[in-house]
């Protein structure tokens, strides 16, 4: 049986641990903000703005064709199974 006092160690020495552990993450998280922003601030507003319009258009195309009804009729069918 643990005594009051050695289970109040540990209590605090696990505190302790996740303290560290929460600053380690949000450090972490601080760090790929940066570097998200730095990225982002390489690519020109107009070429990702193209970049979305070309995905659209070819993603309504592909939408318009017979093709994802097929698809996603075989989908449904295999997963009746």
């Amino acid at each position: 049986m643990m005594s009051l006092r050695s289970l109040n160690r540990q209590i605090e020495h696990c505190r302790e641990e996740m303290e560290l552990q929460r600053q380690s993450a949000v450090s972490l998280l601080q760090q790929q903000r940066a570097q998200a922003l730095t990225q982002t601030r390489r690519i020109p507003l107009p070429v990702a703005m193209g970049a979305a319009f070309a995905g659209g258009y070819v993603l309504q195309r592909f939408f318009n064709t017979p093709a994802p009804h097929t698809l996603i009729n075989w989908y449904l069918t295999l997963r009746a199974f």
